[in-house]
């Protein structure tokens, strides 16, 4: 992870299911919103590595590169059911809906459905998903939804 002034940028370690011969280890940059401090990633990432420092140090160097740490006792890794249900959470919140059906995996279709109906060019939303061709994404994950439900 590499903190700049217009954002973050992650880089990927291990290989994903999509990962293929000189394909892999992909950035992600997730951009700074520094006049929307509420919402701003950068400011939210920061505030967490601060609060989350001196358990790290108590971490086994393997463990210390992990992002995500319990800020509760005794501040264990955070396993990947408790960031999916931290996911489903926050799409739940959004749409305003606590018996929403939703699994993590929604995110795969709510948020590229949702950046195509608020004017993301198609390229860009296949580059950030990773999809080679439209049809994976018109056939999988392309969902109608009331946008007036998502909270901007």
């Amino acid at each position: 992870m590499r903190v700049q002034c217009k954002g973050i940028t992650f880089v990927r370690h291990g290989l994903a299911k999509q990962d293929r011969q000189k394909h892999f280890g992909e950035k992600l940059f997730v951009p700074s919103f520094p006049e929307k401090t509420l919402i701003d990633p950068k400011r939210a990432l920061s505030v967490y590595l601060d609060k989350t420092k001196n358990f790290r140090k108590k971490l086994s160097e393997s463990e210390r590169i992990k992002l995500f740490l319990g800020i509760n006792e005794p501040h264990k890794l955070v396993s990947t059911a408790t960031i999916s249900s931290w996911i489903v959470q926050a799409i739940r919140i959004a749409y305003d809906d606590d018996n929403m059906k939703v699994n993590a995996h929604s995110t795969r279709a709510i948020a590229p459905s949702w950046a195509l109906y608020k004017g993301a060019s198609l390229k860009s939303i296949l580059d950030s998903a990773d999809w080679a061709v439209e049809s994976t994404f018109a056939k999988f994950y392309l969902r109608d939804f009331d946008a007036t439900k998502v909270l901007e």
